[in-house]
């Protein structure tokens, strides 16, 4: 048998170093990520400001022909965000938890309504003039709904 040692002599033997290093990668993989309520909340916050991001993109949309599907996109992607917030807030902790759902609540009608009347518009000027007023009650409904979740 052929003992080899690392470092000139200090005794440790190949296999006792690779069985440490093994043993450290396994305590990596297995607990040394993110808990599960830690990995909700980061999921909650980041829905949170893509949520914010949408609806900057819906206010700063111009009275354009594109812009009402553009509107919907960012309405699809809010009710995602929406959807990844409520799926997350029963892991979330404390009272991140109990903010995030109160505030998605609350959003989620804005959000549902703003939505219908985009959608429900006969003719692009109605679409227009809906998506006109969207941006900024979804501005103000997004502080209300959001402003006391601490991310």
């Amino acid at each position: 048998m052929l003992a080899v040692t690392l470092g000139g002599g200090s005794g440790v033997k190949p296999i006792g170093a690779i069985s440490i290093v093994a043993l450290a990668l396994l305590a990596a993989s297995c607990g040394g990520g993110q808990s599960a309520a830690d990995k909700a909340k980061s999921q909650a916050c980041d829905a949170s400001s893509d949520i914010k991001a949408q609806v900057d993109t819906i206010k700063g949309l111009p009275l354009a022909s594109d812009s009402v599907d553009k509107a919907k996109t960012a309405l699809q992607a809010i009710n995602s965000d929406l959807d990844t917030i409520a799926a997350a807030v029963p892991t979330v902790k404390g009272d991140l938890g109990s903010q995030l759902k109160a505030a998605n609540a609350a959003f989620e009608a804005q959000v549902q309504q703003i939505a219908d009347s985009i959608t429900s518009a006969q003719s692009l000027t109605a679409a227009a003039t809906a998506l006109a007023s969207a941006g900024s009650t979804l501005s103000s409904s997004y502080q209300q709904a959001f402003a006391n979740v601490q991310c």
